[in-house]
């Protein structure tokens, strides 16, 4: 343990907050327009409390050591080991010094010790997040202080305008905050750019201390000095689960539409800052959540020109790619607020009965012979069970998990879970394997998807239904599609005993009648293949899921997590394991899988 203060300029503290900034980081040529504010304020936060990579040498060689030696180390030089050891974080240490210096003549004023920053030893505790120090240098402080002295230390600013409360916000310990604030301090605190604790804690990703503060009453929406709000600086650090707890709170608010999309001090909104620092799984968040994408800056730039400028491709693509076909016969995934989509659900009837209803008007009669017509029976019977199964589909429950609406509930359970185990809009600890649908607002047993189609989630509680009804939707395209390629051709004959009705029509308009055959047939194979690509494209999804227990949502995340280059962030790997099942398991096909997925999971009190 070296007696000097000595702070190592060459090695900087480096918190996990800005490891994850600098890993995100392209290439040093490329112009990343946000450091005029949010780059100010990370180098701010890079500088706080300096620290050797490695502990240094000591002159002791064991506590005991210390013991013994320290009464013979003058007072001024014991403060100075007491702010070194605090640095270094060595409670052991600093637990030995303090009670030394109890024991001294001098009157031990710990409020008067500050480091090359002008920090506190209050300072330096609350950022190394060691609250046994905190708690031990408020009682001795206060003991050996006026209470106007304690006051003005306990609120004392380093030379950046750094409370200890901002401090403790950052690296989110509960209990200092409950310290700070049971002994007085001022928890509304500004540092130097007019951050509150609550924006600071959104830089951390330091969840349950926001939630702690929010409690409290602090402000989600209030600007700094230049116009940053928590939600601006949770994007800008790539805090995902902040900015996830923020958007759940603003959704709360009559005009959530006007904070998702204010602008900071540059006219950049989040949804700017997500894109010049290429962080595509916020940027489908914020607009999922209703960022406006046309909204433009001070530069007159979208948040795609900002992407673009920033070389941010992936963000880029996101917020420009138009997969209109592909999310309309739900084969890729939409990146847009949740809405009803009444043109999937109307377009689906039109085509389905236009092709079925066409194929009965103009094929049938080509089935003349009295052994044919189990055909049509058969043919009649699923279409009509076709639309049973989608009726079923769309109103059967997929399983909710019931809400809570209690937000101190919330700040309950995030003592005992992890951010990503809690779900920020329905105020639960997330069962195994659910997911929060923003489409029906509440969490899904074994979520799979939500389907456009039938306007419903599908879940533990309506698989079996779903899969059956795209099986049957399948069968019948695939009838549709052969009936008509073989008879398109054909010609009815003169006489037709099954349709008398058709006669007639046979006998005086013939040539129309072909005629009309032709087109209508024409279109009925045209929609039925592009129909029966996207149906295919599902039932196989289906068929693997159904074998193997892994829901879609399980699927695609497993793909996203392999095929994502870049290193990702704390908070994208622990968010990679919600609702997911171990990527490391063997993937196994069975039919016992069919019964878990069909029957078992709906009913197993894990999932619930």
């Amino acid at each position: 343990m070296n007696t000097e203060i000595e702070l190592d300029q060459k090695n900087s503290f480096t918190s996990p907050l800005i490891t994850k900034k600098e890993n995100n980081q392209k290439n040093i040529q490329i112009v990343n327009r946000s450091s005029s504010i949010y780059q100010i304020n990370q180098d701010l936060l890079r500088s706080q409390i300096n620290e050797n990579i490695e502990k240094s040498f000591s002159e002791f060689q064991s506590i005991e050591e210390l013991k013994r030696l320290l009464p013979q180390i003058n007072y001024k030089k014991a403060l100075n080991m007491l702010m070194k050891a605090t640095q270094e974080g060595d409670v052991q240490e600093i637990q030995v010094i303090l009670d030394d210096l109890k024991n001294r003549k001098e009157k031990l004023r710990l409020n008067d010790q500050l480091d090359q920053k002008k920090q506190t030893l209050l300072h330096v505790a609350c950022f190394k997040n060691l609250p046994t120090i905190v708690e031990q240098l408020l009682e001795n402080v206060k003991k050996n202080s006026t209470q106007n002295e304690f006051e003005e230390w306990i609120n004392k600013v380093n030379q950046d305008q750094f409370a200890s409360v901002h401090f403790a916000a950052y690296v989110g310990s509960i209990e200092i905050l409950e310290m700070l604030s049971k002994a007085g301090a001022d928890m509304n605190i500004k540092n130097s750019q007019g951050q509150n604790a609550l924006s600071v804690a959104a830089q951390g990703d330091q969840v349950q201390a926001m939630v702690w503060l929010y409690l409290q009453g602090q402000s989600i929406v209030e600007q700094d000095s230049q116009g940053g709000t928590p939600l601006h600086w949770a994007t800008y650090f790539d805090s995902l689960f902040a900015l996830q707890f923020l958007l759940s709170w603003l959704s709360k608010l009559p005009n959530y539409s006007y904070y998702i999309n204010l602008k900071d001090g540059e006219g950049m909104t989040p949804l700017h800052l997500a894109a010049v620092t290429g962080n595509s799984r916020i940027a489908k968040k914020l607009i999922q959540k209703g960022a406006n994408k046309n909204i433009r800056d001070v530069k007159n730039q979208t948040p795609a020109q900002a992407a673009l400028e920033n070389q941010q491709n992936g963000v880029y693509e996101i917020l420009m790619k138009n997969n209109c076909l592909l999310e309309f016969f739900n084969i890729k995934q939409s990146v847009k607020p949740p809405s009803i989509s009444w043109t999937q659900i109307i377009a689906f009837f039109i085509i389905y009965f236009y092709c079925m209803i066409g194929t009965i008007l103009f094929i049938y009669p080509f089935y003349t012979e009295g052994n044919l017509i189990w055909l049509q029976i058969i043919s009649i019977c699923s279409f009509i069970l076709g639309i049973i199964l989608y009726f079923l589909t769309m109103f059967i429950r997929p399983g909710y998990i019931r809400k809570n609406t209690d937000q101190y509930q919330l700040f309950k359970l995030l003592n005992d879970y992890e951010p990503w185990e809690v779900c920020s809009e329905c105020l639960i600890k997330k069962p195994e394997r659910s997911r929060h649908c923003e489409f029906c607002k509440q969490c899904i047993v074994v979520y799979d998807h939500h389907c456009p189609w039938v306007n419903n989630c599908i879940g533990a509680k309506n698989y079996f239904i779903y899969f059956f009804f795209i099986t049957i939707i399948w069968i019948n395209l695939l009838h549709i599609i052969i009936v008509n390629s073989i008879f398109i051709g054909q010609e009815y004959t003169k006489t037709n005993f099954t349709y008398p009705w058709f006669n007639n029509m046979i006998l005086y308009q013939s040539q129309t009648l072909f005629i009309n055959k032709i087109i209508v047939q024409s279109i009925i194979l045209f929609l039925s293949v592009l129909f029966i690509i996207a149906v295919s494209h599902l039932l196989y999804g289906q068929i693997i899921t159904l074998f193997t227990n892994r829901t879609t949502f399980e699927k695609y995340k497993q793909t996203e997590n392999f095929t994502q280059n870049t290193a990702k962030s704390k908070s994208q790997k622990q968010l990679s394991q919600q609702s997911i099942k171990n990527e490391d398991q063997k993937i196994q096909y069975s039919f016992k899988n069919c019964v878990l997925m069909c029957c078992e999971n709906a009913n197993n009190p894990v999932f619930q």
